[in-house]
């Protein structure tokens, strides 16, 4: 039993994710994931869910990012045991220890991988209009779940089965949520709700973006180690496949000095290279107009290079 205490955020994002509002239909569909447990929202759909964790949330407007945010995962060894019935119980004995009690909640059950796990998302502003503590939240998880996994008996995984479950478990994260994006910002809009961060790592000699890392706040993977199609050159195709154009990289290129080709160029072709460089910058604007004739432009060059003819002494 692994607790992640992910990014909080605002109703619509965190309740989207973990009810796949904002994935794929045809991937994700209602047999994918579940409603198991839920207190103080008016439904189990979305909009209804989305509108009474606003509802609570405005009792406190002190409280940014009011909706918290927990996804508990258990080892596969433990998936015989994991009714329904018995993942509410063990969320409400984690919740109880987390303090995160008179206040609504869902909790979804996700079953679209081996591993078996389900998400709390919980409001932070309590049914009084009083903020849940969540000081020390990182270190009374982890006393929780320990707690909890010696109760009754679950699963204590190694370091090296955490880091393949952690793989097996952001992967069809970032599958779903690269789902129609178009841009590097959207992407890593819509995995924070999951957790997971994005950061880059450049070329030594170019500076220009070379590589992609995801981490999920305890695990840190190259993209191509969690799949081949995650790397950053295959994502930026495929976000620049989805809107039509290319996108900005994250980091941005330095422009192209025309000056500076100049310089390089020969004192004999600086005219051609300027033109040629500058249509090439502005995306071929400056094109020779219809009274251009090679011909006779070689013509007149050919005229200008022959010597003058010296007169001889008159007698």
């Amino acid at each position: 039993m692994i607790a992640k205490i992910l990014c909080s955020g605002g109703a619509g994002d965190v309740v989207g994710y973990v009810m796949r509002e904002k994935h794929d239909k045809e991937k994700y569909t209602a047999d994918t994931w579940r409603l198991i447990d839920s207190d103080g929202v008016f439904g189990d759909d979305y909009r209804r869910i989305v509108d009474s964790f606003d509802i609570g949330a405005s009792l406190n407007k002190r409280k940014s990012n009011p909706i918290g945010h927990i996804s508990v995962s258990f080892d596969k060894a433990d998936a015989p045991r994991l009714t329904d019935d018995f993942m509410v119980r063990l969320a409400h004995e984690y919740m109880k220890k987390m303090g995160i009690t008179d206040t609504q909640y869902i909790i979804v059950r996700h079953l679209e991988t081996e591993c078996p796990h389900f998400h709390i998302v919980y409001n932070r502003v309590n049914l009084h209009g009083k903020a849940i503590d969540e000081r020390n939240n990182f270190k009374r998880s982890a006393e929780a779940t320990k707690s909890i996994k010696k109760k009754y008996g679950l699963t204590f995984s190694p370091k090296k089965k955490q880091y393949e479950d952690a793989i097996a478990e952001m992967k069809p994260k970032i599958q779903a949520d690269m789902y129609r994006c178009k841009s590097w910002d959207e992407f890593r809009r819509r995995l924070a709700p999951a957790g997971i961060t994005v950061e880059f790592y450049n070329d030594r000699d170019t500076g220009k973006p070379q590589g992609i890392r995801f981490s999920d706040g305890e695990f840190t993977f190259n993209g191509s180690k969690i799949d081949r199609a995650f790397s950053y050159r295959r994502l930026d195709k495929f976000f620049a496949k989805n809107t039509g154009i290319r996108e900005a990289q994250p980091q941005r290129q330095q422009p192209v000095s025309v000056t500076a080709k100049v310089k390089e160029a020969p004192m004999a072709n600086v005219v051609e290279n300027m033109i040629e460089t500058g249509c090439q910058a502005v995306g071929g604007l400056f094109q020779v107009g219809p009274g251009y004739d090679p011909e006779e432009e070689a013509f007149i060059r050919a005229m200008k290079k022959k010597p003058k003819k010296k007169e001889g002494r008159s007698l």
